[in-house]
Formats: C-alpha cells, structure tokens, sequence
C-alpha cells in the first residue's frame, strides 16, 4: 500500500510540475568546458620550457632551505614541548 501511494504521489508531482524540455545540444553542452580545459592546457604545456641548470639549482635551494627550516621549528617545539609536558604530567 505504501509502495503503490509513494508511486502515486510522483506521478501527482510529474503532473503538475513536468520537467523542463530538453535541449538538443545537451552533449556539447557538458563537453564544452572539458574541451576548453584541455586546450589551455595544450596551450599553457607548449608555452613552457625546461629550467636550465642555474635555474633548477637555485629552486632546489629554496627547497632544501625550507625543509631545514621547517625541521628546525619542529625540533625547537620538541624541545621546549617535552619539558613543559613532563611538568604538567609529573
């Protein structure tokens, strides 16, 4: 009984609010962004080179920078962090 007033309220609902027509170019529609997206990208792969060697070493310096950096922040908030925790747990 439930099954049979469930489908009958939808068919009510279709009735009175029947979907929107459908377009005939709904394909290109939907394929139209993808499309552009890929031909950016072609675009934007083309434009671009390879570093050359004074290029990459001076990024890969940046990044060895960083890391130690990084490494040195997270050891310091180590260091001060066990002392503090051995206080407020003891």
């Amino acid at each position: 009984f439930h099954v049979a007033s469930f489908f009958f309220s939808l068919l009510v609902l279709f009735l009175l609010f029947p979907p929107p027509p459908l377009k005939m170019n709904v394909l290109a529609d939907q394929t139209k962004p993808l499309m552009e997206f890929a031909r950016n990208s072609k675009h934007f792969y083309n434009k671009c080179e390879k570093p050359n060697r004074s290029e990459f070493q001076k990024v890969a310096i940046a990044t060895l920078v960083g890391f130690a950096i990084m490494g040195f922040i997270g050891f310091f908030v180590k260091l001060i962090h066990i002392p503090i925790n051995n206080i407020i747990v003891s």
